[in-house]
């Protein structure tokens, strides 16, 4: 490696590479058990395949400008990176406190347990790691609450077409998921439903903006603890200090 060139953090780029293997592998194996039985394809239709598809396609793309610029800015595109965070972790959200909690009404009868190898990896380990890598590299200070209101789209657009579908299939799965099955639980229930979710899903968002914020604040008071004149008015030793957005 050129001495003048930026060495790759290693725990960052480890995190983001189970992350996208976990990501892949989850996708490869629901994909290929819906495509060896009968009837349609549908794996694409759930919500949980399409997140940690996104998800896996960003922090791919963070994986390679890293290793192609290892002093870029790791804060890459930060509102894309809360944007599939937070789909990531609504898919663990739902998943683990609604369809495969036996308390919960939604909960589902599976012919399996909920938790096989591809579901764990993608409704446990890849909402985990996001979740994780967010907390550890940022971004810091890029967001604003209204990140929260427009991360929004992509849920609600996402009822929009269960909707829709449900309504116009005649064969295979109407509804990927009962809090949207109107054929069960009429239209009025189901408004009702996506109603409570969307405002859960807002609520999560500011959470995510909140914590990005918090950890900015931290931060940035490092810096500043770090600054401060030694005693008797003299500089304070020189140290390295963590500075917000910049790589572990």
């Amino acid at each position: 490696m050129p001495a003048d060139r930026t060495p790759v953090p290693v725990t960052r780029t480890a995190l983001r590479t189970a992350l996208c293997l976990a990501g892949a592998a989850g996708i490869a194996g629901t994909a290929s058990q819906d495509i060896g039985e009968p009837g349609p394809v549908e794996f694409w239709v759930y919500f949980t395949v399409q997140s940690n598809l996104l998800l896996t396609g960003y922090f791919a793309v963070l994986l390679v400008r890293s290793l192609r610029r290892p002093d870029a800015d790791p804060a890459f595109l930060p509102a894309v990176k809360g944007a599939v965070t937070l789909y990531i972790l609504i898919t663990g959200t739902v998943f683990n406190l609604l369809l495969a909690n036996p308390a919960s009404p939604f909960y589902t009868v599976q012919r399996e347990s909920h938790y096989t190898w591809d579901s764990v990896l993608m409704h446990v380990v890849t909402p985990l790691a996001a979740l994780l890598d967010w907390l550890l590299f940022g971004p810091r200070g890029a967001l604003r609450w209204r990140h929260a209101l427009v991360w929004l789209a992509y849920p609600l657009a996402y009822l929009a077409f269960a909707l829709v579908r449900g309504a116009v299939v005649t064969t295979g799965m109407r509804y990927p998921y009962p809090f949207v099955d109107v054929a069960k639980a009429g239209y009025a229930m189901v408004s009702v439903n996506c109603t409570v979710l969307a405002v859960a899903f807002y609520l999560l968002g500011t959470g995510l903006v909140a914590a990005d914020r918090a950890l900015t604040r931290r931060g940035s008071g490092a810096v500043a603890a770090a600054s401060v004149p030694g005693p008797a008015g003299e500089p304070a030793e020189p140290e390295t200090a963590p500075v917000p957005g910049a790589p572990l």
